[in-house]
């Protein structure tokens, strides 16, 4: 189950002079601060590698990879005893974390409604989890250990165009030996990545990979004055973590306040999507964006195979994920769309059916207030990073249907906007391939931008 030598499979043991290279690389800061500290040999680590798709922790615990390319929990009864001494103070929870190698996703599994909601797209250089390895001891427990799941790269991944398709899906079938029938929600395309990807005619080594700590360097964290200026940079990078949920609470009120200065009487949906948007849009919950490297996903095995054996020609193979918007920063816009829910709050739909060409004029009039608001040098959060973002941010509205209103753009707009969904340089497209521009996601979408 376990092992000394890295070969890039299961769960290693490993010292910090074998692994400080890799940990440099992309958390410089850490890592000088470690090697001040010159751990030695009794404060092991462990790296654990883990395929695309693979379940990293569950609602009930940890998921280790063994050798033999399955898994363990620290409950089973074979688990080594070396394994359980070191990380056995994650029996419940999951061991603090550093990730080395590429994406990871923690995401609410809601199989009963068929999606998933995105909640971190964990990038390398990351720790967690923060709340239960560096809070102060305590007989309360806030944070719920039930409701999250982490796969290696990302699960709430699909298609844009349709890849449903019966007669193109025996394809797969016979090329990959794809067990999954052929996908009629977006929520079934990952199941269907990842049989292609660990497929025997495939053969992929995408893998993420973690490192753990052992509980000797979370005693010492903990507890040694030595290591006083490592405990202070986790909780630094704790408390920026956390800065979001720690203001939301006036978040939350200024919204109402401006419901009722307003006059604002919406639907309650309409109204949580648009806080929902302008949480997308400071970074705090992730919105999707074209893929466009491999590092959540496989994303050059797929494209190739769903154009030459899927048979993918009318429409470019536009794979959408999961990433945090950094309104500061990033060039292109991130994308939510009204066909493709999730938002962390669960306010039901009006019971008259609305359109969705309606809901988007109804959306765009309440995020307009809502910003609209908050960008005021007299509101209640001015100065605050969701005053700056209100004012500098644009929220554009696409459908594939004509709005006589003129509040929503056509969704083939989006493409001149984002060249990203062009696959220029992309080789696995056919010849004729195009925009999906009458996909379901974009049939209800909004870019979050900010303005040029």
């Amino acid at each position: 189950m376990m092992t000394s030598k890295d070969e890039g499979k299961g769960l290693i043991k490993v010292y910090w002079n074998d692994i400080r290279h890799r940990v440099e690389k992309i958390e410089p800061t850490f890592s000088k601060i470690v090697d001040e500290l010159c751990p030695d040999e009794s404060y092991p680590l462990f790296l654990a590698y883990y395929p695309y798709g693979a379940i990293k922790g569950d609602t009930v615990s940890t998921l280790f990879p063994n050798t033999s390319d399955g898994y363990y929990r620290l409950t089973d009864t074979d688990t080594p005893k070396d394994i359980l001494n070191h990380l056995g103070y994650s029996v419940n929870s999951a061991p603090f974390a550093l990730l080395l190698d590429k994406n990871v996703e923690l995401f609410v599994d809601l199989k009963n409604e068929h999606m998933t909601i995105p909640r971190i797209l964990y990038t390398p250089g990351s720790f967690f989890p923060f709340a239960r390895i560096l809070s102060r001891k305590s007989n309360r427990t806030y944070a719920p250990n039930s409701a999250l799941t982490m796969t290696s790269g990302a699960r709430s991944i699909f298609m844009l165009p349709n890849i449903g398709c019966a007669t193109n899906h025996v394809n797969l079938q016979k090329d990959f030996n794809v067990q999954n029938p052929p996908a009629k929600l977006l929520y079934e395309h990952w199941n269907i990545f990842k049989e292609i990807v660990h497929a025997d005619a495939i053969k992929s080594d995408w893998q993420s990979c973690m490192l753990y700590f052992s509980q000797i360097w979370l005693d010492k964290i903990h507890s040694d004055k030595a290591w006083i200026k490592l405990k202070s940079y986790l909780h630094e990078l704790a408390w920026q973590y956390y800065e979001f949920q720690r203001s939301n609470f006036y978040y939350d009120l200024s919204f109402s306040i401006i419901q009722k200065k307003r006059n604002l009487k919406p639907n309650p949906y309409l109204a949580d999507t648009a806080k929902h948007l302008i949480t997308i849009a400071l970074g705090a919950a992730p919105g999707y964006i074209p893929a466009n490297n491999n590092d959540s996903l496989p994303k050059d095995i797929l494209q190739r195979v769903f154009v030459e054996s899927y048979g993918l020609k009318k429409y470019l193979p536009t794979i959408l994920q999961p990433s945090h918007y950094n309104f500061e920063y990033d060039k292109y816009p991130i994308y939510y769309s009204l066909q493709h829910p999730s938002t962390h709050m669960f306010s039901p739909k009006s019971i008259n059916a609305a359109s969705t060409l309606s809901e988007m004029r109804e959306l765009e009039r309440i995020t307009r207030i809502f910003t609209e608001e908050l960008a005021k040098s007299d509101s209640m959060c001015a100065n605050t990073i969701i005053s700056l973002a209100s004012k500098n941010i644009e929220f554009k509205y696409y459908h594939n249907k004509i709005d006589p209103h003129r509040i929503t753009r056509s969704s083939s707009e989006i493409i001149k906007h984002d060249d990203r969904f062009n696959h220029h340089n992309n080789p696995y497209k056919a010849a004729d391939a195009k925009f999906a521009c009458d996909a379901p996601f974009v049939r209800g979408c909004i870019s979050i931008k900010v303005k040029t």
